[in-house]
């Protein structure tokens, strides 16, 4: 069983986790109550039996995640007048448990024509970033994550159950059509904190765009992110030093049931 952390160790996890993003939202102006809701850590068993149910494995990122904290959710409001203040950035990694295989019917997506059928030479689809789309096998497994305004869902895509790579997607549910997102986990993940949690900051990457009152506090936080030729749209995965991605530590989760003090301790030492 995971080792209780004190206050001040827990702190440092989430300050490192988040990559000190509630510090950030501090400074900006008319952004107020961030608050972080923290959840105990699975313990091994747990994940296993969540792996055994749906018969995949989880990436190494993602276990280590879950093994340090059962998803979390990060919130801040916007002040828009004196009197007006609204709920509005908004972080969610959902309990492992609610990561579930997604029911609804994608036939309608692309589809790989099985056996002897399918042509080598067909262009192989993709989304407006020019990232191939995935195509959608009987092995293909895919798991919601999160459910974005009932415009999309954000899915985890495993090609077959013998991998544990998978990828992350925006399924669009008025066409059923697939954009890419990340690679991992972890990109994901970094690709939340970069946004700064802006309420659905997934829809950037989407073919209709963000609604116009998200819009408006892209423009007034961070327009940047609105920038067509911004390095985030180009997908690099593995950008080059100058390029302006924070790096999150996978050191940082919490893998081990001993030593978790110690652990603490190089965590803050490493992000100063």
């Amino acid at each position: 069983m995971n080792k209780k952390l004190t206050g001040t160790q827990e702190d440092a996890f989430y300050e490192s986790l988040t990559l000190g993003l509630m510090k950030t939202l501090s400074y900006v102006p008319r952004v107020c109550h961030v608050t972080l809701d923290r959840r105990q850590p699975l313990n091994p068993c747990q994940l296993v039996n969540w792996e055994q149910r749906h018969c995949v494995y989880l990436p190494e990122d993602m276990k280590k995640f879950y093994l340090s904290t059962d998803g979390f959710v990060l919130h801040w409001s916007y002040q828009y007048a004196p009197t007006d203040v609204r709920r509005v950035g908004y972080i969610h990694f959902p309990h492992l448990l609610q990561v579930t295989l997604l029911r609804e019917n994608i036939e309608n997506t692309p589809v790989a024509s099985g056996g002897n059928g399918a042509t080598a030479t067909a262009p192989m689809p993709k989304d407006k970033w020019d990232n191939p789309t995935p195509i959608i096998t009987a092995k293909t497994k895919i798991f919601e994550i999160n459910n974005i305004n009932e415009m999309a869902k954000v899915c985890m895509l495993y090609d077959s159950t013998s991998s544990n790579n998978p990828k992350f997607y925006l399924l669009e549910l008025s066409t059923l059509s697939w954009q890419f997102l990340a690679e991992t986990f972890s990109e994901y993940l970094r690709m939340a904190i970069a946004h700064l949690g802006l309420p659905y900051w997934e829809l950037c990457f989407s073919s209709f765009g963000l609604p116009s009152w998200t819009e408006q506090l892209f423009l007034l936080l961070a327009p940047h992110l609105l920038e067509k030729q911004e390095l985030r749209r180009g997908r690099i995965i593995y950008p080059a030093c100058e390029h302006p991605y924070n790096i999150l530590d996978p050191n940082i989760f919490r893998s081990k049931p001993k030593g978790l003090a110690k652990s603490s301790t190089s965590i803050v030492k490493s992000h100063k």
